[in-house]
């Protein structure tokens, strides 16, 4: 069968292309997927669109070329299994790790993965209601990727969190928080998106353009200390250096967003902050936990955290639709990735449809 996929093709340049999958060639632990939804990564999917990523200092040694795939959140139907391939059954609704594209191949069953020469990705295919709306649905992927500040933090109930950034991922941040118990301000400097926080149900909101936001956060936290955890959710160097000064003594500033572009900056003045004021810094990228959710070591995994998030979206917990701005046709890819990245204040989360097609 032919399918549609969305492609980089050169820097600020998103197509469709097309490729032959076979439901009979399926390697084992292979699922097929008929798409109905996937959803755009604005940060990585947004670096790799504009080529940013190039510029990231641990990825010089990967193969960055054109035509580059892209995409990481999707949502279907499997109509085919290879062999082995515990995760997934015909006629699911699975949510997976897999890329932009009509049919899309997906790992539902290899586990040992590092031994296997046909290795295409971490084995997830979470279960996903039949009755559930799918653009609400696949707008766990994205809040995947927020909850690993949630884990990476010792917050209690009535801890203060500051979260710089309130695009999807730090929005999904800013009410996971809230959803722990923690007293949560949203900072931005677009009043769109503060908006949007607002709809989301995060309760107190601040431009951070407006004046100093360092001065401001010190001031909300009510003796003048700042916060217990600040969350950089961007991926801007500078922040970070921003965070730790918000960041109290003994409290934590967490790294959710990847750091891409290259900043020259003294950083003494952060360093020294850090030591005085045994504050910790730590890093929350995803892939921290493992994926399976049968990992003995792990007490948190990422399938659970899905399977929870999950759940709070279906509840309502979890505020989705004020975020999702555009659910495009996959063809109107080069909209997508350009309005994602030049038109930030109208472009807040983008949904493909693969009905549209």
């Amino acid at each position: 069968m032919k399918s549609q996929y969305v492609v980089f093709v050169g820097p600020n340049q998103a197509t469709l292309a097309e490729e032959e999958l076979s439901p009979e060639s399926l390697r084992p632990g292979e699922a097929l997927i008929r798409s109905q939804y996937s959803i755009v990564s604005s940060g990585t999917e947004g670096a790799g669109f504009t080529d940013l990523v190039r510029e990231m200092p641990n990825l010089q040694d990967m193969r960055l070329g054109y035509p580059r795939r892209t995409g990481y959140g999707n949502l279907g139907e499997v109509v085919a299994v290879g062999p082995n391939t515990p995760l997934a059954r015909v006629g699911d609704r699975v949510l997976t790790f897999s890329k932009h594209g009509s049919y899309v191949l997906a790992n539902a069953g290899v586990r040992d993965y590092e031994q296997n020469p046909h290795y295409f990705g971490r084995p997830f295919a979470l279960p996903v209601p039949a009755d559930m709306d799918g653009k609400r649905a696949v707008a766990t992927r994205m809040a995947g990727v927020s909850i690993t500040a949630l884990r990476s933090s010792s917050v209690r109930p009535g801890d203060r969190v500051v979260v710089i950034g309130l695009g999807l991922v730090g929005n999904f941040a800013a009410q996971l928080f809230q959803i722990a118990g923690a007293r949560v301000l949203g900072l931005d400097v677009s009043a769109r998106r503060l908006e949007i926080a607002r709809a989301c149900g995060v309760a107190e909101v601040l431009d951070s353009g407006a004046g100093d936001p360092v001065a401001a956060v010190r001031e909300w936290s009510g003796d003048g200390g700042g916060a217990e955890v600040v969350v950089e959710a961007i991926g801007r160097s500078e922040l970070v250096m921003q965070a730790v000064e918000m960041t109290r003594r003994f409290g934590e500033t967490i790294l959710l967003g990847s750091p891409r572009a290259r900043v020259t900056a003294d950083v003494t003045p952060m360093l020294t902050r850090i030591h005085i004021l045994a504050i910790r810094m730590i890093g929350a990228l995803e892939w921290t936990y493992p994926v399976p959710a049968d990992s003995e070591r792990a007490p948190v995994t990422i399938e659970r955290n899905y399977q929870q998030i999950l759940g709070w979206i279906q509840a309502g917990r979890l505020v989705v639709d004020p975020l999702i701005s555009h659910v495009l046709s996959p063809g109107q890819a080069q909209a997508a990735y350009d309005g994602l990245t030049n038109r930030k204040d109208e472009y807040s989360a983008v949904v493909f449809d693969w009905s549209r097609l």
